[in-house]
């Protein structure tokens, strides 16, 4: 069991459904565009600023990160982004996780353009980071 946090690009007025059905509808196949491919690069190197040696998997048309201490993933491909962690973690161990994903969480976001969203809670990432700033 892990928890997972999605990513996904949401027009103004639409919802969170129809946004990630319509990501699963344009979902391509094939190398990561150009574009992308940059993105990656990027997150892959802030990631690995963050939280230190990461595992790298490319597999042609997505990307892996794994940061084996914490279990922490990222899966990335044109338009199809979700980081997940495991509930292994206990105590301050889970706090700092918890920061950690999150903080991978703003990367994401910063460097695609994406809203994160934290299906086990029903929200957007831009609210839960308003309540614990408030």
């Amino acid at each position: 069991m892990s928890y997972e946090l999605n990513f996904v690009r949401r027009e103004p007025g639409q919802s969170w459904d129809e946004a990630f059905e319509e990501m699963a509808e344009n979902a391509s196949s094939g190398p990561l565009s150009a574009k992308c491919a940059g993105q990656w690069d990027r997150i892959f190197a802030e990631a690995t600023t963050l939280l230190g040696t990461l595992e790298h998997v490319d597999g042609g048309d997505s990307r892996e990160l794994t940061h084996e201490p914490t279990g922490i993933q990222l899966s990335f491909s044109d338009g199809d982004v979700t980081i997940t962690v495991p509930h292994w973690h206990q105590g301050s161990a889970a706090t700092k996780t918890k920061v950690d994903v999150y903080a991978l969480a703003d990367i994401v976001e910063r460097e695609t353009g994406l809203e994160g969203y934290d299906p086990q809670l029903d929200q957007p990432l831009s609210e839960l980071r308003a309540v614990s700033a408030g």
